[in-house]
């Protein structure tokens, strides 16, 4: 009789080495930003501000980078992603992902997609990643071509999105809700839904990494957003840190942070997150495990200092603040951003009536 390999279901499967993970503080997921460099300008972009030639000039070598991931490999990490600025506007791309691959890495790709021509799909649908995941900002011309800022992005979007779909290739579509396309979600919804994919959409919109508050000029306000996420079915928190417990706690990252996911910068600067500008440590001159060692504890460790209302709360689980961003709106990272406090206290309360 033959012996067989049990089945399991993927998301039990996730579940359960995601668990592991953060018992062992083990770097099991992680983020690659390939390029800060894009060939579209989205208005609530929060590493647009490194879309330059001076920033671009100091990423990461084809060399460094797979140095990189050997070190990541050898760590144990098992998701990869790999996202940018637009991935597809490096022109080592696919050695840097033919080589992920053959280390067995699932590989997420975040792409606009706008620059996706036949041959690019073809060449994903020979060896295809895990997920490929992009965003849809408006069902018309008009709405996603005022977010991108450039015009013909939304055509050039949907022959991309065509392309992949038709190749079968496993596609993930995003939406930002934001005042440019208020009250016009149902129209990215229809159009997502035209080519057989599930529409989803987040509110949370925070500052540049260089710490312009300009991308928080397209938030929805409080009220607009409870009444989003109370009513609708589509609504995608992935974006928004998962805490862990609405007990009181001075721990000031109530998340994940510094357990078992990592994030490194185009600049080969490791963190836990996008959102946590420091600390981070260089992998050009550290070794990735030993960035881990001295990143991770600190994160860990982190406790509140002051009075900040932040410190009893009981509902921010469903608040969007992060402490790093917090600090280029308030100038403290661990005081209350008002329009995240707003709205977590406005659905609570509506989820205390229902």
């Amino acid at each position: 009789m033959k012996e067989t390999i049990p089945e399991i279901e993927y998301h039990d499967f996730s579940s359960a080495i995601n668990d592991k993970g953060y018992d062992l503080r083990m770097p099991i997921r992680g983020q690659i930003e390939l390029t800060y460099k894009c060939n579209i300008r989205c208005v609530h972009c929060y590493t647009d501000c490194h879309n330059n030639p001076q920033d671009i000039q100091k990423e990461l070598s084809y060399e460094e980078v797979l140095r990189m991931i050997d070190e990541i490999h050898e760590a144990g990490c098992l998701w990869l992603c790999l996202t940018g600025g637009e991935i597809f506007m490096r022109k080592d791309f696919f050695d840097i992902y033919d080589y992920a691959k053959k280390k067995g890495f699932l590989l997420i790709l975040f792409t606009n997609v706008t620059i996706i021509t036949p041959e690019i799909a073809d060449r994903l649908a020979k060896d295809p990643p895990f997920l490929i995941e992009t965003s849809c900002h408006g069902g018309t011309e008009e709405v996603f071509d005022a977010v991108t800022q450039v015009p013909g992005s939304f055509k050039r979007f949907v022959e991309g999105l065509r392309l992949l779909v038709e190749r079968k290739l496993p596609v993930k579509v995003k939406t930002k809700a934001m005042t440019l396309n208020r009250g016009r979600l149902h129209e990215i919804k229809e159009l997502v839904e035209s080519f057989g994919l599930e529409f989803r959409f987040s509110t949370d919109i925070y500052p540049d990494l260089n710490g312009s508050l300009k991308p928080c000029a397209y938030r929805l306000t409080p009220e607009e957003i409870v009444e989003l996420e109370i009513n609708g079915e589509d609504i995608d928190t992935e974006d928004r840190c998962v805490e862990i417990s609405d007990e009181p706690t001075d721990r000031l990252y109530r998340c994940g942070c510094g357990t078992n996911t990592f994030h490194v910068s185009a600049w080969g600067e490791l963190g836990t997150c996008t959102f946590i500008g420091e600390p981070r440590v260089s992998l050009k001159h550290y070794s990735f495990q030993e960035a881990i060692q001295e990143v991770f504890p600190k994160i860990r460790t982190m406790t509140y200092q002051t009075d900040s209302p932040c410190r009893q709360c009981t509902v921010y689980s469903m608040c969007g603040k992060m402490p790093f961003p917090a600090r280029f709106e308030n100038g403290e990272s661990e005081m209350p951003v008002d329009h995240f406090c707003q709205t977590a206290h406005l659905l609570a309360e509506k989820i205390r009536r229902r």
